[in-house]
């Protein structure tokens, strides 16, 4: 089923920063274009019709016919008479046709596809096939029952409770919701504890799914911006004493995109600020656990808590399988038990093949994550290795784990660089996708999850692209330290 955008809505989805004088047409056309490649308009969205969107934007009815005849030519919009405008994919519905069912697209025919918008790896083989064969074995033993357990299996709840006790963070069952990833566990989060119109504090640069989830609960994401280095406890103290946010969400491990990890020192600032102001403090560490090198991790956020304030938000989506929906929150017994009876009124519970899956994967864990950190070193090292032959003029720093880079462009070409990117077969998440109000247009998100072979590829094809925008100054800009600015 088709969703419809209003005016005011793609207008704050667009922010500011796509304008460019004397190019609105095109700027605008590439703003559009960046919105459905990253996800924050979804495949078949109507969008408003030129002259209300014209009027919302206070631009020319014209520029808009313009931008969305571009978006036409390449692929990206559908029109019939009578039936508006919607988004789409290269290959998917064409004028005239009804919006297409999800998952139909196929990919630009112009150059082998390689997509740098997903980053996830395949599977842990044979151990995640393993596992399922030995979670099947015992399912028999579950079939008495009705099958229904809101909060999660009582084995799961047990197996993470003595996984995190393990990675310094005591936690008992009763303080464990298993969910249906990561996303699943914010969305139930935001619904019990934060109100329309409430202030969420997040980082800036932000993952989009969760500037996404803050919009979906109609709360206001207020970006605290992170430094070249990290977290600014002083900034943290400061927007909380200024904004009184319900929540503040943060990805403390591996940031996801900058690849920045909170100090131990950082962590007992935020924790004590967000506790003295009443703050519920959640933290993602979707990524927590695939340090690739460096020196050792700090204990988990929540272990620097001093009273029952930091959620912690975990999933095995990166470290095993995106296919594996199993995900989890941490947080005091009350507050769980609030958590279970909102998720029952969402999905019941979750499925219980899939969570005696996890049971048995916990078991091998350790194997698990040195699979992981085998297949993305070398990833890691081919996607840097490109990048300093083929864009030197690009600031990336060198992540220590987690799967994704944050590079710095010599000039503010993100989106347009993502639209160009697009009709040359790579899609490419770019940076204002992850921020709150259209900003690091000098930025854009790379992660190492593809074989070695097509990163180097997709490098290639990105540089030579870039170039064309002004984006590599070459070897002069190669000199210029790495990691200048988040």
């Amino acid at each position: 089923m088709a969703t419809t955008v209003t005016p005011r809505a793609l207008a704050a989805l667009l922010g500011t920063g796509w304008r460019r004088p004397g190019e609105t047409a095109h700027a605008l056309a590439d703003a559009l274009r960046a919105l459905v490649v990253d996800g924050r308009l979804g495949v078949r969205t109507r969008i408003p019709s030129e002259r209300a969107l014209a009027d919302e934007l206070d631009v020319s009815r014209g520029s808009v016919s313009r931008a969305y005849d571009r978006l036409r030519e390449d692929g990206y919009l559908a029109s019939r008479r009578g039936a508006g405008s919607w988004l789409t994919l290269p290959g998917g519905a064409g004028p005239g046709a009804p919006p297409p069912p999800l998952g139909d697209q196929d990919p630009a025919p112009s150059a082998r596809p390689l997509d740098l918008t997903v980053a996830a790896l395949p599977a842990p083989e044979p151990m995640l096939s393993e596992a399922a064969a030995r979670a099947a074995a015992v399912l028999g033993r579950h079939a008495h029952g009705h099958g229904y357990a809101a909060a999660g299996l009582p084995e799961l709840r047990a197996a993470l409770a003595e996984h995190l006790t393990g990675r310094g963070l005591p936690t008992t069952p009763g303080q464990i919701l298993v969910t249906a990833g990561a996303q699943h566990a914010l969305h139930l989060v935001l619904t019990l504890l934060a109100a329309p119109g409430d202030r969420v504090l997040v980082d800036a640069p932000a993952y989009p799914r969760t500037l996404a989830a803050i919009r979906a609960a109609r709360a206001r994401a207020v970006a605290v911006p992170l430094t070249a280095t990290g977290w600014d406890p002083d900034g943290w103290s400061a927007v909380v004493r200024e904004a009184a946010p319900r929540l503040a969400v943060t990805v403390s491990d591996f940031h996801h995109p900058t690849g920045l990890t909170m100090s131990a020192a950082h962590r007992a600032a935020l924790a004590a600020t967000c506790a003295r102001a009443g703050t519920i403090l959640v933290t993602d560490e979707t990524c927590a656990e695939l340090r690739l090198d460096g020196p050792a991790m700090p204990p988990p956020l929540a272990a620097f808590d001093p009273g029952g304030a930091v959620v912690t938000i975990g999933t095995m989506s990166k470290a095993a399988w995106g296919g594996l929906r199993i995900g989890w929150i941490r947080a005091t017994a009350p507050l769980v038990r609030e958590l279970a009876a909102v998720r029952a009124n969402v999905d019941m519970a979750g499925p219980v093949l899939e969570q005696l899956v996890a049971v048995e994967l916990l078991d091998t864990w350790d194997a698990v994550l040195a699979s992981r950190r085998a297949l993305l070193r070398p990833r890691r090292d081919a996607l840097l290795a490109a990048l300093a032959e083929h864009a030197p003029g690009w600031d990336v720093r060198r992540p220590r784990g987690g799967i994704s880079a944050w590079a710095r462009l010599p000039a503010p070409v993100a989106t347009r660089l993502s639209a160009a990117a697009s009709r040359a077969g790579v899609e490419l998440s770019p940076g204002p996708s992850f921020s709150v109000d259209g900003t690091f247009e000098h930025h854009v998100r790379l992660p190492f999850t593809l074989p070695p072979a097509d990163l180097h590829e997709a490098v290639v094809r990105l540089a030579a692209i870039a170039a064309g925008l002004g984006a590599d100054t070459g070897a002069d800009a190669a000199a210029r330290p790495l990691a200048t600015a988040v």
